[in-house]
């Protein structure tokens, strides 16, 4: 009996034009975030303001850092630096002296 195995399981299906569900909604949040932007202020600080955004949703987007999107690695970072960092040092060479030692 033959089974047909599934083939670029790691590739993410386009859904929306040449963009996946991820992407597209990363750009749409920050077209969003623009659109009202751009009603609040106007002028100059919109484009100040506006450039950082638009550039941070792109990047979140479309950014990869060794083959992990911008957003994971972001997490993992942050999970690393909120992280507890105790290391304990266990001598497993004087510990098996001691637990083999009889006790008088």
């Amino acid at each position: 009996m033959k089974y047909q195995l599934p083939q670029f399981i790691e590739t993410e299906v386009k859904l929306v034009g040449p963009f996946t569900l991820k992407q597209f909604l990363w750009i749409a949040a920050g077209a969003s975030m623009l659109f009202v932007l751009f009603f609040i202020i106007q002028g100059f600080w919109f484009i100040v303001l506006a450039l950082p955004i638009a550039s941070a949703s792109l990047a979140l987007a479309f950014v990869k850092v060794q083959g992990t999107s911008l957003v994971n690695y972001t997490a993992y970072m942050l999970s690393f630096y909120i992280s507890p960092k105790k290391y304990l040092f266990h001598n497993e060479e004087n510990q098996s002296l001691t637990n083999n030692t009889p006790h008088a």
